[in-house]
């Protein structure tokens, strides 16, 4: 089993009380540090800032450095590679020294957020060739010229869900030690795909389905893990953890272990539990998954050429 699935199945498992027959449920303590935010990009002031108007000033025939900061807001490592980001926007024959296809790849680990370090992780990306920086190589027309710099930020990511109390009862008369049917507390980790909520039903002869509704909270765009990223949708891939993934069947819009979203953000999980439970079970038992995918962000800043 991933290492990262086991250690927070513990973690479940201290912050659950014991379902003794004759107790009620209580609330559970999310595993996570929680959070809607994975890579966080930014572009380094490329001049002097404008407090008014916002832009990067420079005077015409000056160098400009153009580097991009990729800070990690979530609970998720991004490795060696698994971040790129690409200049748009601009032509790039039309520069000295920009890196002749103006993509770079994440060229260090970018830690995740944690409680021992709460601001996380970050690198910055250098897109300009040795020691000179960026040059704009075209004559001004008139006094002044804005450069518009887009880079699109791509990335690899995980969310962490963990459903504590999931109720395994054979007998639907049993009043005791939890209720299936029900909206169950639902916990995900810091990440731009979040598990907004889940709910628990009967889904035949004692058999049960957890239904979770997920949602892209950020601005981006998505594509499934190993995927591309389409125009026309966002998806996404999910697994459940490895020592419970057997006992579970989980779909998303008919696909097994895939879903898409819809035009407005969202989709829908729906779990089922394979076995039947015994007629004399009766207890809880955390529903542990993760969702997998890449994640694309477009940022954007401005350069105001002025006449020397």
């Amino acid at each position: 089993m991933n290492k990262k699935l086991l250690s927070f199945i513990l973690l479940l498992g201290l912050v659950i009380a014991g379902c003794e027959e004759g107790t009620t449920e209580t609330s559970s303590v999310s595993p996570f540090i929680e959070g809607s935010k994975g890579i966080v990009a930014e572009f380094q002031d490329m001049g002097i800032r404008n407090t008014e108007t916002g832009l990067n000033e420079i005077f015409e025939g000056e160098t400009f450095p153009i580097e991009v900061v990729l800070k990690n807001k979530g609970e998720y490592e991004v490795a060696v590679t698994e971040a790129t980001v690409s200049l748009m926007g601009i032509n790039l024959a039309d520069f000295d020294n920009i890196d002749a296809d103006g993509i770079i790849e994440s060229t260090a680990l970018i830690e995740k957020i944690s409680e021992f370090n709460e601001e996380g992780g970050q690198i910055t990306l250098d897109f300009t060739i040795g020691v000179e920086d960026a040059k704009y190589k075209l004559p001004l027309t008139g006094s002044s010229y804005t450069i518009d710099l887009f880079a699109s930020v791509e990335y690899s990511y995980e969310t962490d869900v963990a459903v504590p109390k999931v109720c395994y009862k054979g007998d639907p008369n049993d009043p005791s030690v939890c209720e299936v049917e029900e909206v169950k507390d639902v916990f995900s980790s810091a990440a731009p795909v979040q598990i907004q909520t889940a709910e628990e039903k009967r889904a035949g002869a004692g058999l049960i389905a957890v239904i979770l509704e997920v949602e892209n909270v950020g601005s981006g765009k998505v594509a499934k893990s190993g995927g591309v990223f389409d125009s026309r949708y966002d998806e996404f891939s999910f697994e459940v953890a490895a020592s419970d993934a057997a006992n579970w069947e989980c779909k998303s819009g008919g696909k097994v272990n895939e879903g898409r979203f819809d035009s407005s953000g969202k989709a829908t999980i729906r779990c089922l539990l394979k076995t039947p439970i015994v007629a004399t079970d009766v207890y809880t038992k955390p529903l542990v998954m993760t969702l997998k995918y890449k994640y694309k962000d477009i940022i954007q800043d401005s350069v105001l050429i002025q006449e020397s």
